[in-house]
């Protein structure tokens, strides 16, 4: 028995026939396994991209958002029932926050979001076939399986908004001098002139367009342009262009032809990020349509790309005043940049900023006194950080734009005053805020001389909410956040922190009353240097603990994935 064992053993016939049939039985398991894999998870991204469709039909219309999500399902293939959950919400774009934190359930005036889940069986092919076999699931013992598929979607609202520049009040000659000082020529535009620049605005859009024809720029996108190196005088000739084209005033035009004019000979090149942030439409063709409007005034357009271009960024003149009480006025101007990748216009969805640059002025100022103190020097140092408005909330209703309303978070600038005599080393490092020593306000040679320094300081912490209704929006009316009203009380919040000082020189006598007398012309020119540092500060757009900001476009419907 024992032999015919081993002789069986050794007998090798037919064994590749049992061999091939085991593993024919692998092969078919291998097999049956790579086509209901396979099939799985091709019909897993078909429902996932049905899955995707609904929420974003949910969220185009949130009003009605269970019937949408459910409508769309079935242009997709798959029954109403297959939606499992409709679920609104408030989605926050902001990447401060984990990204699972950016939904949350809500329903109301503020929900701008809808996430979706579907469920819907998916039959097995060959898998069905070997449903005996002890290790398969229960879905395979009815021959399907269950998929199970989530998306989120929110609207896709977006808006133009900026903040900047102040021009309730123009006045030519400070103007012409300021303006001029940054195009590098001489201006001598009139107060009409001026006002028909403030009162035409220019689609940034448009702008773009013909600055690319202008400057001969071989760009195809809005943001090709706006990176490309361009001459001012294009700048203000294309500024023109776009104004004609909008049907802006006769002198508006006038205006900026003048203003071309006089740059044609500039050298100055520069390029417009931080004038303007195209956002998702700057990769749009120039020939394309833009369903929303970003605007700027014809004076803020070419004030702040005169300031863009000013590559030394500073700057130095005597300003021809006439006002009582002011023997002279000298302005030594700095402006800092931006924020790295921000801009004064921005076109972009909640959660978006824009940001002033920072800017120093030091006025030097002769004010007539009488007696000893007839001829008071006082340096007037004014630093301003950079202000901010971000974009918090954009509400529509479904097919209503009329009824939209965008919401901003605004915080002004901190600013710090001084009394005091700032070097130019420290005027132009914009790395650290200087600290002035006592500036010397009168001296009377070989006899006295008087020193004074004060500081105040002025800012806000935490955001204001300011709102703008789709009337104002299409205005593109100008709204102030305040601290409070800085320029009226600066001089005198200085005068009551000043710190005066009399040293006597050489063999000077004491002069009784000096310092009085030095203390009684600084606060008698509390009136005039309040008007000069409003002209000022409105030509340059800028307001002391005050921020202005507007919204000139903003588009709603449609929605986009984010999860």
């Amino acid at each position: 028995m024992i032999r015919q064992f081993l002789r069986l053993l050794a007998d090798r016939r037919g064994i590749s026939t049992i061999v091939f049939a085991g593993s024919s039985l692998v092969l078919f398991g291998f097999g049956t396994m790579a086509v209901d894999v396979g099939s799985f998870f091709y019909q897993k991204r078909r429902q996932q991209t049905a899955t995707d469709l609904a929420a974003l039909a949910a969220a185009t219309d949130l009003g009605r958002a269970e019937a949408a999500a459910r409508s769309s399902a079935g242009r997709n293939g798959y029954s109403a029932t297959a939606v499992e959950s409709v679920q609104m919400g408030i989605y926050t774009p902001d990447a401060r926050l984990e990204p699972e934190m950016r939904f949350r359930p809500g329903t109301g005036a503020g929900a701008n979001a809808a996430r979706i889940e579907m469920r819907a069986t998916t039959p097995m092919i060959l898998g069905r076939l070997l449903t005996t076999g002890s290790m398969l699931t229960s879905a395979s013992e009815t021959g399907e399986v269950t998929i199970l598929t989530r998306a989120t979607a929110a609207q896709d609202a977006q808006a133009a908004f900026a903040i900047g520049s102040r021009l309730a009040r123009v006045e030519g000659g400070a103007l012409n001098g300021l303006l001029g000082g940054l195009l590098g020529t001489s201006l001598s535009l009139s107060v009409m002139d001026y006002e028909g620049l403030a009162r035409a605005r220019i689609d940034l859009f448009g702008f773009a367009r013909r600055l690319a024809a202008r400057a001969a720029i071989s760009a195809l996108t809005f943001d090709e342009v706006i990176r490309a190196q361009v001459r001012i005088g294009d700048v203000i000739l294309a500024a023109q262009d776009a104004a004609r084209d909008q049907g802006a005033n006769s002198d508006a035009i006038a205006g900026l032809g003048r203003l071309a004019t006089s740059a044609a000979g500039s050298s100055q090149r520069l390029n417009l990020q931080s004038l303007v942030s195209f956002g998702t439409y700057g990769s749009r063709q120039l020939s394309e349509e833009v369903p929303l409007k970003a605007s700027l005034s014809a004076l803020d357009l070419v004030s702040a790309a005169a300031q863009i271009a000013n590559g030394s960024r500073q700057l130095d003149l005597g300003l021809a005043v006439n006002v009582p009480g002011l023997a002279g006025v000298s302005l030594k101007l700095g402006i800092g940049e931006r924020p790295i990748g921000t801009s004064l216009v921005r076109v972009d969805r909640t959660g978006a900023s824009v940001h002033t640059a920072q800017t120093r002025l030091l006025l030097t100022l002769t004010l007539v006194g009488s007696g000893q103190a007839s001829l008071v020097k006082l340096p007037l140092y004014l630093e301003l950080a950079s202000a901010t408005a971000r974009l918090n909330s954009i509400t529509c209703d479904a097919g209503e734009v009329a009824s939209s309303r965008v919401t901003l978070g605004v915080i002004p600038a901190v600013a710090d005053a001084w009394i005091g005599q700032v070097s130019n080393a420290e005027f132009s490092n914009f790395s650290t805020r200087p600290n002035p020593p006592a500036a010397t306000l009168l001296n009377l040679a070989g006899l006295a001389k008087v020193t004074g320094r004060a500081h105040v300081t002025i800012g806000n912490t935490g955001e204001t909410s300011v709102s703008f209704s789709y009337a104002e929006i299409q205005r593109a009316d100008k709204k102030t956040t305040s601290t409070q009203n800085f320029v009226a009380s600066l001089l005198s919040r200085l005068v009551g922190d000043l710190d005066l000082r009399v040293e006597l020189l050489g063999l000077g006598l004491p002069i009784p009353g000096l310092d009085g007398a030095v203390s009684g012309v600084i606060a008698g020119a509390a009136t005039p240097l309040d008007q000069v540092l409003t002209s000022l500060l409105n030509t340059l757009g800028i307001g002391l603990g005050q921020a202005d900001s507007w919204v000139s476009g903003v588009r709603c419907g449609g929605a986009v994935l984010i999860q």
